[in-house]
């Protein structure tokens, strides 16, 4: 990662700007370069930075009762911390790197008054937080009205997809492991490794290398849905 270039040309938020403003926005910036697993920081923290991903990736996760969740995987392109900098209450949630990443970080005053002179990237924001507040619906709904293996079943579906050569097989080409499956869905690394083993025995599922195969994908989705 210490070969990505130091620019916010990559940044979907500033789309609409000119380099002449983009370049003047890079100098009010501090630049991290953060390992894998590095914490970006924590939860009830009172930091008020907003981050721009310039290489890399990060997972945003929030705790609920004894296990962390993961709300969010970002990749390069994306921001994120920009609820403190507007209401300037604590972090929500820990962010730490999924890879190696190049991170440009703006004060939370410097985000308010960029919000302000700019308003299509204000637009932007609030377009962002709209898209969070209706993921969050939909994941609390899920929490709250299906079972972890329901839950296990439909993220193999979210994860699967139509095998290349053969179209009509559906396949989870690199399968994450148990732990952040767990971290999706809210539930224990011990539930996942406990119903994918339950799916192989029945013959829904089969590991294939470090892959899974989806031997009855009808019966995966009526299982995803089954009360």
């Amino acid at each position: 990662m210490t070969g990505t270039e130091q620019t916010l040309a990559g940044i979907a938020l500033f789309a609409d700007l000119s380099r002449e403003q983009l370049a003047e926005i890079e100098t009010r910036c501090r630049w991290y370069h953060l390992a894998e697993g590095a914490q970006v920081f924590d939860k009830d923290s009172d930091s008020l930075d907003v981050y721009f991903i310039v290489g890399g990736a990060v997972r945003i996760l929030s705790q609920a009762l004894e296990r962390e969740v993961a709300l969010a995987d970002l990749q390069a392109g994306r921001y994120f911390g920009e609820l403190a900098a507007i209401d300037g209450l604590p972090r929500s949630a820990r962010v730490i790197a999924l890879t190696d990443c190049l991170l440009a970080s703006l004060d939370g005053p410097g985000f308010r008054a960029l919000l302000l002179h700019y308003p299509e990237v204000g637009l932007r924001v609030m377009g962002r937080m709209t898209g969070v507040i209706r993921d969050l619906d939909r994941r609390v709904m899920e929490l709250s009205t299906t079972s972890e293996a329901q839950r296990i079943c439909g993220e193999l579906l979210r994860l699967a997809q139509p095998m290349v050569d053969r179209p009509e097989l559906w396949h989870v080409a690199d399968m994450p492991n148990h732990k952040d499956i767990a971290a999706w869905i809210g539930t224990s690394r011990e539930v996942v490794a406990q119903v994918i083993g339950e799916l192989a025995r029945d013959g829904v599922v089969k590991r294939r290398g470090m892959g899974l195969s989806i031997t009855d994908l009808p019966r995966l989705r009526l299982l995803a849905r089954a009360a």
